[in-house]
């Protein structure tokens, strides 16, 4: 395979609702550029880039697909995203590390719940867009109708650049609309180039309008090609691709391509417009790289210092690991160390290639703006950053979204508890969006995912690949305990005399309430030497030794302070341990005449939904005690700030999506701790005391 600079390669990120046809579309467009030899199939299960046995099973992309191919010179590296909403970690990733995305629409349903996912994503990211209508060969089938909905979000910058000759069964060519040239391609055994045709005379009306479109949409982008189109009443074809080039690459057009990649129907076309449209690798902003508390700008060059990334992190059962590295600037060669400059280990790379799904081309050189694949190296993975050694820089990490969902887990098997923590170890490499975690104050290990399908796939393959079975578990609330009033000269006497060394400790002490947030605080207030100054740390440590474990239920003790404010020592028999007990059983009985509570975790969320699902979903949420904070508009959309304790919310994704046909998404992050009402209080406390107890025979 030839070397190709920054001013030659186009990285893409393919990005869609689940199902309309990434993984096909990839699958057919290395084919078309031969860059395989045969074209597979998801739907039977012989897609290259279906490498995991679950996206061979479930016929979805669950981990990112890896892909490349040559055409006209150019290398155009792809990179197929999941399309299930759970599996949103792997798009930000991709639109990391890319300078353009193809965004596929179903011919039939046009914009759907996960295209609108997407596409905020791809707005977040600022990445330049273009659109791809695919499946034009099913029934049903309309890119008009599917052009419009594009245009309902994008207005005049929408510039088609294709037109379909037939939908559904009757789909049978492309017309391209900068060169007004017509192609039919055959249904069955497509290569995937197409034989040139007449425009047929049905469409050349319809063809002469299309194109008006988009000379207008074009000449609207720059002030000379508008002058030009004013003098000549036209613009020609290479003025077409410039001004596309120029209004994609600036996020002022946004092109519209349309075909069937199942088919195999329309690919030379998509990749012609992906070579003459998508930005090239060398007008990737500066990358802006952080060097402790300064910032370092490095431009895409294969000159410069080497700045690598690792955006993805992949396991397969013959190879083992392998991290996936985008080259922001300088190169990467076979045998020559670099630093990890986040983990300040070394690495040398010893072997390297350009993957293509399962396939792999081997390489001894990475250079600047290409996507590569780097085997076994010994710490490194995602999120790292890869530099000349002495450069201390790191590129600022991808932001993975944060769980949304949590369940308790527990091992089937007794000492499989190594295991399963190793397990989730691996496999959090290679997917940042779970969180698996034991959390002492609630007594309960925790995985937390972007939902229930997410869930599923982690358990799934931790099932088939670390061969551990595990039992789910309602997730625990982490619950506090703190107290309302003060309480005066509450004192405890230990004593023990029984033969030997006695043991004697008596202490006095008030407890004040703080306010929230404020934890726990300890103040000597001893005047005198009533307590030798050696113990009194002593009656602190017993103290916090049952903040832990709680008095009320349970759980963690915030927000009090205690005042140490008498006692007495016995020349003798006083020690630390002594010391320890009175202060801890002072505490307790403190505690218990405070007027203790149970405080429950309040999160903030962030709800956005369609207009029309503002009245349900509101309602919905003062049903679980929400309290509503105020509303933002975004677009078509309303964003609901509400406050709302965590134990009603576990499993609100799913009722979310119930509530608005799947076309709502929230974020969610901890507030503050509030009082639990008193007659849930009860059942919390009686629950939990019932559990402890059920521990402790």
């Amino acid at each position: 395979m030839k070397n190709y600079d920054a001013q030659s390669i186009h990285n893409v990120a393919l990005v869609s609702h689940g199902g309309v046809g990434k993984t096909s579309l990839m699958e057919a467009l290395c084919y078309t550029a031969k860059g395989t030899t045969r074209l597979g199939s998801v739907a039977n299960g012989t897609s290259l880039f279906d490498n995991r046995p679950d996206e061979r099973e479930r016929h979805m992309t669950i981990s990112m697909g890896i892909g490349f191919c040559e055409w006209q010179d150019h290398k155009l590296n792809f990179l197929d995203t999941p399309g299930f909403l759970d599996l949103v970690g792997d798009v930000k990733a991709a639109l990391a590390v890319t300078e353009s995305a193809m965004v596929l629409l179903d011919a039939v349903s046009g914009i759907q719940v996960g295209t609108e996912s997407v596409l905020r994503l791809v707005q977040e990211a600022g990445t330049p867009r273009l659109f791809l209508v695919n499946g034009m060969d099913k029934e049903g089938a309309n890119f008009e109708t599917v052009l419009d909905g594009i245009k309902e979000l994008y207005g005049t910058s929408v510039a088609p650049v294709t037109y379909p000759i037939g939908t559904g069964s009757s789909f049978k060519g492309i017309v391209n609309l900068i060169t007004q040239e017509a192609f039919e391609y055959p249904r069955e055994n497509c290569p995937g180039a197409g034989n040139k045709v007449n425009i047929p005379a049905d469409l050349a009306e319809k063809v002469k309008t299309m194109r008006m479109v988009l000379m207008e949409s074009v000449a609207e982008t720059d002030e000379q090609l508008m002058n030009a189109y004013f003098d000549k009443g036209e613009l020609s074809a290479e003025e077409i691709r410039q001004g596309l080039a120029k209004g994609m690459a600036g996020g002022m057009l946004y092109p519209v391509l349309c075909g069937s990649a199942t088919l195999n129907m329309g690919t030379d076309l998509i990749l012609n417009a992906a070579v003459a449209c998508c930005p090239v690798a060398a007008t990737r902003k500066e990358i802006e790289m952080l060097n402790g508390a300064q910032k370092k700008v490095i431009p895409c060059d294969v000159s410069g210092p080497l700045v690598a990334f690792v955006f993805k992190t992949i396991s397969e059962e013959h190879i083992g690991e392998f991290n996936v590295v985008r080259l922001f600037s300088g190169k990467m060669a076979t045998g020559v160390d670099m630093q990890n400059s986040v983990r300040s280990i070394s690495e040398r790379p010893v072997n390297m290639y350009f993957p293509r799904g399962r396939e792999r081309v081997e390489t001894s050189v990475i250079a600047a703006g290409d996507i590569g694949a780097l085997l076994k190296l010994k710490g490194t993975h995602t999120n790292d950053t890869l530099t000349e050694k002495g450069m201390g820089c790191v590129v600022p990490p991808i932001r993975f979204p944060e769980p949304l969902v949590s369940v308790g887990v527990v091992t089937k098997n007794k000492g499989d508890e190594d295991r399963i923590a190793m397990g989730f170890v691996k496999l959090h490499e290679e997917d940042p969006t779970f969180i698996y975690k034991y959390y002492p104050d609630i007594r309960q290990s925790l995985l937390s995912a972007m939902g229930e399908v997410h869930l599923d796939i982690i358990l799934d393959n931790m099932k088939s690949r670390f061969k551990v079975e595990v039992e789910r578990r309602p997730p625990r609330i982490s619950y506090r305990e703190t107290i309302t009033r003060t309480v005066r000269y509450v004192e405890y006497t230990h004593k023990k005399q029984s033969g030997g060394a006695g043991q004697y400790g008596k202490v006095a002490i008030d407890l004040e309430p703080l306010s929230r947030g404020s934890g726990y605080e300890f103040v000597d207030k001893i005047v005198g030497g009533v307590i030798d100054q050696p113990f009194r740390p002593s009656v602190d440590k017993g103290i916090r030794a049952k903040l832990d474990g709680g008095i009320l239920a349970g759980y963690p003790i915030v927000d009090v302070r205690v005042l140490l404010v008498d006692g007495k020592t016995h020349p003798v028999d006083s020690k630390d341990i002594a010391f320890q007990i009175a202060g801890r059983e002072a505490f307790k009985l403190a505690f218990e005449q405070a007027g203790p509570i149970l405080l429950e975790p309040i999160v903030e969320l962030r709800v956005t939904v369609p207009e029309k699902y503002t009245g349900d979903v509101m309602g919905d949420l003062s049903s679980r005690r929400g309290k509503i904070n105020g509303m933002e508009p975004l677009g078509k959309s309303q964003t609901i700030i509400v406050k709302v304790p965590e134990a009603e919310v576990l499993n609100y994704s799913q009722a979310l999506r119930s509530l608005t046909q799947g076309r709502g998404f929230y974020t969610k992050s901890f507030s503050h701790y509030d009082p639990v009402p008193n007659e849930l209080a009860k059942k919390i406390i009686e629950a939990s005391k019932k559990e402890l107890a059920e521990q402790s025979e």
